[in-house]
Formats: structure tokens, sequence, C-alpha cells
């Protein structure tokens, strides 16, 4: 859950304070990034942390982290992709 709320704040803030995706819209933008954030929280980061003696099931800050990073690589790509091919 909070991956999907950290990833709709990184789309919220692309759109308000970087104008990423403005023509598509913000509902657009927060889904875009808030499924980025849920998968980079619980595919990315547990690949990351990859350990055969623990391992880690629940919330992390690595994790966050993570998510976050994910979160604005797909805020980017989804905006490049909008203004060079108008998807």
């Amino acid at each position: 859950m909070i991956w999907l709320i950290a990833g709709g704040l990184v789309g919220w803030a692309g759109l308000h304070f970087f104008a990423m995706n403005r023509d598509r819209g913000i509902i657009p933008a927060v889904l875009i990034c808030a499924a980025a954030g849920f998968m980079g929280g619980n595919s990315v980061a547990p690949m990351l942390t990859a350990s055969s003696t623990e391992p880690v099931i629940g919330f992390s800050p690595f994790a966050l982290v993570v998510a976050i990073a994910v979160a604005i690589a797909a805020m980017y790509v989804s905006s490049e992709l909008s203004r060079r091919f108008d998807i």
C-alpha cells in the first residue's frame, strides 16, 4: 500500500512541478506511477536484496526507495513516449 501511495505522489509531483505528462492529465500520470511503484516495491526490490539467509517480507526503507526510483523512471519513459510519438 505504501508503494502505491509513493508512486502516486511521484506522479502528482512530476505532473505539477516538472510538467511531465501534462498532455495526458493527472489521472493517467498518477496511475502509471502508482503501478510502477507497486512493481518496484514488490518485484524489483526483492531481487536487489536477495539473501539466502533471511527473506525480506513486508516494508523496508530500501524497497520504498526502489519503488520511488522505478516510478520516476516510468514517469520519464511515459512522458518521452507521449512527447515523441503522441501515444
